[in-house]
């Protein structure tokens, strides 16, 4: 006797089955150490927390004590500074230098290619930049004496090490490689058409290059926003938050209250302001640098 074959709503149930379960293991890992320490924290950002005994209730004094604190006005305008050098330099300048390489040979993108994904450990590099910005022994002030120019203490001076801080960053983070792939995925046909139609190279660029770079420009500019927002191993490895106070960002600036300070509840309360402010910021980027370039034109 023939086994009867399964219906095709059978087919549809267990195909649903499955991948709930291979689902679950992954959903469950989220939840577990993503999800809940986040819906914790908005309970111990309400506390005085005790490693050894019960915590306080202390309503919103965490957050009043975030808001008088002039080191969170400190960590927040050298954080927006840090940010705003990064995102122009390390976000904008490797724009530039792909579509530059795209006029070059074959050999020469492939190189280029290679060399951007050679993978580099950060803490690795940041360490070895480290050295390098040494005063009397760093690659960089031995630069400076070839050239015959004053030496700079690089880390040292107040007014310098934070743009000291994004130097490595040029290295470091190298979107340049994602730059180059989407590039090579723009239509030769369109080129084309533009030097017909007697189109110089900035034309091309402006009209045919970023339209079609658009997407992946947005989403780097929105990691490049979250992440510039919580630099942490650059400043703490590098400076340590000094000279002084110019290089703490409000990372670094939370993690000082959590494990030095061990005042975990305004740590806490700091992270979901810090939380908000970003947030905000990629609603500002998502409202009016949207990935389409058709939702900017019916907005318009």
């Amino acid at each position: 006797m023939a086994t009867p074959k399964p219906s095709k709503s059978q087919g549809i149930r267990y195909k649903t089955l499955m991948a709930w379960l291979f689902t679950l293991p992954g959903f469950i890992a989220q939840l577990v150490f993503g999800w809940m320490p986040v819906l914790f924290s908005f309970v111990v950002a309400f506390q005085k927390y005790y490693f050894i005994k019960e915590p306080e209730f202390v309503g919103a004094q965490n957050f009043k004590d975030v808001a008088i604190d002039p080191l969170v006005i400190t960590a927040f305008q050298n954080t927006l500074y840090f940010a705003t050098l990064s995102i122009c330099l390390t976000f904008a300048l490797p724009i530039l230098v792909s579509i530059l390489l795209m006029e070059m040979s074959r050999r020469t993108i492939r190189a280029m290619m290679i060399l951007w994904f050679i993978p580099v450990a950060s803490t690795a590099g940041i360490a070895i930049w480290k050295y390098m910005y040494h005063p009397n022994l760093g690659l960089m002030n031995g630069i400076m004496r070839l050239l015959h120019l004053p030496e700079l203490k690089w880390l040292d001076d107040p007014n310098l090490a934070m743009f000291s801080l994004i130097l490595p960053g040029l290295i470091l983070f190298g979107p340049g490689l994602i730059y180059i792939a989407a590039l090579q995925g723009v239509p030769e046909e369109l080129y084309e058409a533009a030097e017909m139609e007697g189109a110089s190279m900035a034309r091309k660029i402006w009209f045919v290059t970023l339209p079609r770079l658009r997407p992946i420009i947005a989403m780097m500019l929105l990691f490049s926003i979250i992440g510039s927002m919580q630099v942490f191993e650059l400043p703490f490895i590098m400076t340590g938050g000094g000279p002084g106070y110019a290089t703490t960002t409000v990372v670094m600036y939370i993690y000082s209250l959590a494990f030095g300070a061990y005042n975990l509840g305004k740590a806490t309360a700091l992270a979901i302001v810090l939380f908000g402010v970003i947030m905000a910021m990629v609603f500002v980027q998502r409202r009016y640098f949207p990935e389409n370039i058709d939702e900017t034109q019916s907005r318009a």
